[in-house]
């Protein structure tokens, strides 16, 4: 699902196998133990004890519950990164979008697109030519309107 990705951006979810991936990404900890120990008595002693130990940077329950200000940023070979999210809604060019009461932009309107095409030439007739090619459902090839204007121009020289 996720193999293909150098980058993952977690904004939190409720699906338990998702929490638990992430809390895998995360990885683990090493938690330093002391322990200390003192008995009284006729000869008293003293004892401390040191242990390490193994812990997820996060279990997936905490990971369920990550404050929803927060995001959790993995990006291939780095360590991962827990980040506010912005709010988007508070950026300055938010007027300029629907979201912030500009016009919705509408994709391929027709007055959104302007097409000019011009052909110059000084032959008489090949209006007469592209006109009749379109009557009949023809449609002229750049290779043949090349050659017509070399016959034209070949005509018009003598």
């Amino acid at each position: 699902m996720y193999g293909n990705c150098d980058e993952l951006l977690y904004l939190g979810g409720n699906e338990q196998s998702t929490h638990k991936y992430i809390s895998e990404l995360l990885g683990k900890e090493t938690i330093d133990t002391n322990t200390y120990g003192k008995s009284t008595g006729h000869s008293g002693s003293y004892s401390t004890n040191y242990q390490i130990a193994g812990r997820e940077l996060m279990t997936p329950d905490e990971v369920r519950m990550l404050d929803n200000q927060y995001a959790l940023l993995f990006i291939r070979g780095e360590r991962p990164i827990i980040d506010k999210k912005y709010n988007t809604f508070k950026h300055p060019n938010i007027k300029l979008t629907e979201d912030g009461g500009y016009k919705p932009y509408i994709h391929g309107k027709i007055e959104n697109s302007v097409a000019t095409i011009t052909f110059d030439t000084n032959v008489k007739d090949i209006k007469d030519k592209e006109y009749q090619s379109i009557e009949n459902d023809e449609i002229l090839l750049d290779d043949e309107i090349d050659e017509y204007l070399k016959e034209q121009e070949t005509v018009n020289s003598n």
